[in-house]
């Protein structure tokens, strides 16, 4: 499948995590003329990795944004594509939790941005995950080195419920028997049932009017890290106690989002079946900074179709639906 890959120009540089992971991030070769922006720092979601927010193609949320001007930083966090992760002859578990992601893997990756470039601050725009963590580092860590945040589809664990949710939580035991999660690889077998998956499963992660065959076959080749069975013990935590929290329960970022006072985009699919728009809604709406915006990708809101989970960061009208809009957020701040 290396029709899929494209050979880009990209550096990459690497931190070493008090605990010992190698974090890879990819940054889009230096600008030679500087906007006085802190960079754009780019997050992925649950189980994936950089080409979440730079996929070949027309379809880089990070590409594009470079284009328009902006300084762009990828990261990777431990155990997906170029960072560390388990294998034979290191020291490295399947172990991980999101508490790990907060406290090791984000604070290692911004004081390599620091170094690099000199800024202290970036602009986060994560996406599912990648922005509930910028969530919980803006509570625990160091708020004032976000600029400001755009979160596409991340929840609070508060309002989720569905079917299928609740379904794949009755394999809780089974999965609590394994190591990690081997999802990495798994689109391959996927792809030949690609008209099928397209307006059945794949409904799950988008709305199929919005994404071509073939960047939906890229985004399940490429995309998929595999995940310990740890983190996602903790998310079904999370979604049978209605909040997400840190691992030991004690600190419920859920119910704390009112103390973060960093200028917000929030961004809802209004056909998001893992993060539906009311949750998305109740997040914003937690949110206690003054200088916040809900922005719901819908018909009635002027988009071709509504959106789903994944169309924001990688559909086929999203560079000049959704895209300008983050670009305007992060130009005014």
């Amino acid at each position: 499948m290396r029709f899929f890959r494209e050979k880009r120009i990209r550096e990459r540089h690497f931190g070493k995590t008090p605990d010992g992971w190698n974090i890879a991030l990819h940054r889009i070769p230096q600008r030679r003329v500087d906007n006085g922006h802190p960079p754009v720092f780019l997050c992925h979601g649950l189980g994936a990795n950089r080409y979440n927010l730079d996929a070949p193609g027309d379809s880089s949320l990070a590409q594009w944004l470079w284009n328009q001007g902006y300084e762009c930083w990828i990261v990777e966090l431990r155990g997906a594509g170029e960072s560390s992760r388990p294998r034979r002859g290191n020291d490295l578990e399947w172990d991980w939790t999101f508490d790990d992601y907060v406290t090791q893997d984000i604070p290692t990756a911004l004081e390599v941005i620091e170094r690099v470039t000199g800024h202290k601050q970036v602009h986060w725009i994560g996406h599912s995950m990648g922005g509930m963590i910028g969530y919980a580092y803006l509570l625990s860590q160091q708020p004032e080195r976000i600029r400001s945040l755009t979160t596409i589809g991340s929840p609070s664990f508060s309002r989720l419920g569905n079917r299928f949710f609740d379904r794949i939580l009755g394999l809780k035991t089974l999965v609590k028997q394994l190591k990690r999660l081997p999802y990495e690889g798994t689109g391959a077998a996927i792809i030949p049932t690609m008209p099928l998956f397209r307006e059945t499963f794949g409904r799950l992660v988008t709305n199929p009017r919005n994404i071509s065959n073939r960047d939906l076959m890229k985004m399940i080749y490429l995309i998929p890290s595999d995940l310990p069975t740890s983190l996602l013990m903790q998310l079904a935590d999370w979604y049978s106690e209605g909040g997400f929290t840190d691992v030991a329960g004690q600190v419920r970022y859920c119910d704390e989002l009112d103390r973060i006072k960093t200028p917000s985009l929030v961004v809802a699919g209004a056909v998001d079946r893992l993060t539906p728009e009311e949750e998305i809604t109740h997040v914003y709406e937690s949110l206690g900074s003054e200088d916040k915006e809900l922005l719901v990708l819908s018909r009635a809101n002027g988009c071709r179709h509504d959106y789903g989970h994944i169309d924001p960061v990688f559909g086929r009208w999203a560079s000049s639906e959704v895209w300008p809009a983050i670009r305007d957020w992060i130009a005014s701040h």
